[in-house]
C-alpha cells in the first residue's frame, strides 16, 4: 500500500463564528491587511457597502443586439440571396417586415443569455464546495457571522488562528479546504 493515501490530509483552512458584525469585519479587515490567503465571510445580513457591480447588464446587451442582428440577417439573406420572390411588387430587402421577427429573436436571445448568465454568476454551476462540510456554516444563516480562511501556509494559518483568537471568535474549527 502507498503511506501517502493513508496519510490524513493536514487542515489547511480556519473557520471561525463571530456573534457580531463588527468583530467578524474587524477580524476581516486584519486578515486582509495580514494577506494570509483566501478569505470569505458567511453573514446573515448583507455586506456593508455599496453591491459589487455586475457585468451581466452589459453581456445581455451584447447577446440581445447579436440576437437581433442575427435575425435581420437570416431574413435579409433569404429574402435576398437564396430565395428571392416577387410578393406583391415589393422589393426584395423590404426591411420593415423584417423588424417585427428581429425583434422577437432579440427578446428570446437576452431571456435566454440572462438566465444562463445570472445562473453561472450565481454559481449554480459549481454542485459541490468543501467549505459546505464546516459545521459553523449552519449558524451563519441564522445569527453567526463566519469567516472562512483558505491558507497558503501553515505559518498563515497559525497567524489567522492568532487574529481570530484576538478579535474574539466564539468556536474555531479547522477545515480541510
Amino acid at each position: 500500500m502507498n503511506a501517502e493515501a493513508e496519510a490524513p490530509i493536514a487542515p489547511n483552512g480556519l473557520a471561525a463564528t463571530f456573534l457580531s458584525e463588527d468583530a467578524s469585519l474587524v477580524a476581516l479587515a486584519n486578515l486582509n491587511a495580514g494577506k494570509i490567503g483566501e478569505v470569505r465571510l458567511f453573514s446573515p445580513l448583507p455586506p456593508p457597502g455599496p453591491p459589487k457591480r455586475s457585468r451581466l447588464s452589459a453581456f445581455v446587451l451584447l447577446i440581445g443586439l447579436l440576437g437581433a442582428a442575427g435575425a435581420f440577417g437570416l431574413q435579409s439573406y433569404a429574402n435576398i440571396v437564396a430565395y428571392p420572390l416577387d410578393i406583391g411588387g415589393r422589393p426584395p430587402f423590404s426591411w420593415p417586415s423584417f423588424i417585427p421577427i428581429a425583434f422577437e429573436a432579440g427578446i428570446l436571445s437576452v431571456v435566454l443569455a440572462t438566465v444562463v448568465g445570472a445562473g453561472a454568476l450565481c454559481g449554480f454551476t459549481r454542485y459541490y464546495d468543501s467549505v459546505d462540510e464546516i459545521r459553523a456554516l449552519r449558524d451563519a444563516t441564522i445569527d453567526r457571522w463566519v469567516i472562512v480562511v483558505h491558507a497558503s501556509s501553515s505559518e498563515s494559518l497559525a497567524q489567522s488562528r492568532d487574529i481570530f483568537e484576538r478579535c474574539g471568535a466564539r468556536v474555531i474549527e479547522e477545515a480541510k479546504l
